[in-house]
């Protein structure tokens, strides 16, 4: 059995994504052009989680949505 840690370990760094350019709408499709606009609107509002929930969503296209 080996000792237990008594100090914490050191933090974990994770990479800076924010430059990464987000996805576009795929065109024709109505469930993009709306996810964009929530997007936008999240990111007037400060709102960066719903930004990043549509990132994801859009980029997982046709499946996200």
């Amino acid at each position: 059995m080996s000792e237990p840690r008594t100090y914490p370990s050191a933090p974990v760094v994770l990479p800076d994504r924010t430059n990464e350019l987000e996805p576009t709408p795929v065109d024709g499709c109505l469930g993009c052009l709306e996810l964009a606009k929530v997007r936008d609107w999240a990111r007037a509002g400060g709102d960066m989680t719903t930004v990043t929930d549509c990132n994801v969503l859009m980029a997982r296209h046709p499946d996200g949505h």
